[in-house]
């Protein structure tokens, strides 16, 4: 019986590239809250809906769990004391897949902050040394979750991803 296969190769301007496929969604601490309505009642006895009140969710071992999860993972990228030390920049690569649900809930911005504060300390030393951030979530065809976090040390011979991303120009695009 042949076995199908498939090789995959890493983008060799990404320094470390780990992650997770299945299981747990990135929790982020905009998932502490969730919204409730609230309606104050006036003097004459009608109702006026309020916004924005939200109520604390019981779980909060979820990203401390997720913390965890991702720095057992980078530790075995970041080995060896391996970490990026100041006063090197990094630039991190986030794809983050999820369920429809998810999808439209999550912002993608409290998304990047789990993820980057997840690897102070193992990564690089503190998250202010991230100067490029790619940031993508998505809904993946089999519906589950993921995660995969790309890292590169930038030096004057890789310049990441970053580099390349251009909103302007002094000339004329092609």
């Amino acid at each position: 019986m042949e076995k199908n296969s498939v090789t995959y190769h890493q983008n060799p301007r990404v320094d470390f590239l780990f992650g997770y496929f299945g299981g747990d969604p990135v929790p982020t601490k905009q998932d502490k809250f969730k919204p409730i309505e609230v309606a104050q009642i006036m003097d004459d006895g009608t109702e006026q809906i309020l916004n924005n009140f939200y109520v604390k969710k019981p779980d909060e071992k979820a990203m401390l769990e997720f913390y965890t999860y991702i720095q057992s993972l980078a530790k075995g990228q970041f080995a060896d004391g391996g970490k990026i030390l100041h006063p090197h920049k990094v630039e991190a690569i986030l794809s983050v897949c999820s369920t429809e649900k998810r999808f439209k809930t999550i912002d993608v911005d409290n998304l990047a902050k789990a993820i980057l504060d997840s690897l102070n300390g193992i990564a690089y030393e503190d998250d202010s040394q991230v100067v490029s951030l790619i940031c993508k979530k998505y809904i993946h065809p089999m519906k589950c979750n993921g995660l995969f976090i790309g890292i590169t040390k930038l030096t004057e011979t890789n310049m990441g991803f970053g580099e390349d991303i251009k909103l302007f120009s002094n000339k004329p695009w092609k």
